[in-house]
């Protein structure tokens, strides 16, 4: 179950996020740890090659600026506007993606968030933190010719608090409940198998009771209701030959058990 639309609108733009990156220094081969923006296309298996960049004239991004080189990676820093502000303005200097650090907070990676529409958004942006970011602009700086580095989307990927949270109680809570409804419908279905269907019920022999031809052993009151039978009333007579009131076996039979109350006899089955 996929739930990660819903981080946005709770944590705003610090959420968690799925999708991990890294940044690999081509001439270094080191590789710096990176968090995918929420926006904008994602990185293709083969990543993005680009010359890493800080713009000179507006670290911050927040402004247009003119194309150091061509296939260039914009190096802006956190601050001043908004990620996709950045985002935006670094597309339209020519970047071909964008790599926002946060010099200051050591708060670790949050996922950049964009509110609104963003179909307008056609490169990729990733979010560094600032040891990773610190490091970066360190080594852009030192070079004499722009940085070649190599955007990649790791195949590692961490459990947000918010799924660990769904796996650990939702999910658990979701096999309770179908537990549950599946022992009541196996429920309803032994209770079915053990009464009398009233079609059978109704079909089964009455008489009415006579003092006048009440005879030796034969009872004068319904076993089940325990209330004496009154001269002329309708019986319900089981194939076992016992008698009762018509409404209180015909409940019996068809909520309860499909047994004589006296005898225990199957009524259903064929007679012995």
């Amino acid at each position: 179950m996929k739930i990660g639309w819903l981080y946005p609108l709770l944590f705003g733009s610090c959420y968690i996020f799925k999708a991990h990156g890294s940044l690999l220094v081509i001439a270094t081969n080191e590789t710096y740890a990176d968090r995918i923006a929420s926006f904008g296309p994602r990185l293709s298996e083969n990543g993005k090659v680009g010359y890493l960049v800080e713009p000179f004239t507006d670290p911050t991004g927040c402004s247009r600026v003119n194309a150091p080189c061509s296939d260039w990676v914009a190096l802006v820093r956190r601050g001043g506007c908004s990620f996709i502000t950045k985002v935006r303005n670094m597309q339209a200097s020519g970047a071909i993606a964008v790599a926002v650090g946060d010099p200051e907070h050591q708060s670790g990676w949050i996922t950049m968030y964009a509110p609104g529409d963003t179909s307008d958004i056609t490169i990729p942006s990733v979010f560094l933190a600032r040891n990773e970011y610190r490091a970066l602009l360190y080594l852009s700086k030192i070079v004499d010719s722009p940085m070649t580095i190599l955007l990649q989307l790791d195949d590692f990927i961490t459990w947000p608090l918010l799924d660990i949270l769904m796996v650990i109680f939702v999910s658990p809570s979701i096999m309770m409940i179908f537990i549950y409804i599946s022992w009541q419908l196996r429920l309803k279905s032994r209770k079915k198998l053990e009464v009398a269907p009233m079609e059978f019920v109704v079909r089964l022999g009455l008489k009415q009771f006579s003092f006048e031809k009440l005879r030796e052993n034969e009872a004068e009151e319904c076993a089940i209701c325990l209330e004496d039978y009154i001269n002329g009333e309708q019986l319900r007579v089981l194939p076992c030959k016992h008698d009762f009131h018509t409404y209180c076996v015909d409940a019996w039979l068809t909520t309860q058990k499909k047994f004589c109350p006296i005898c225990k006899r199957d009524i259903t089955c064929n007679p012995c």
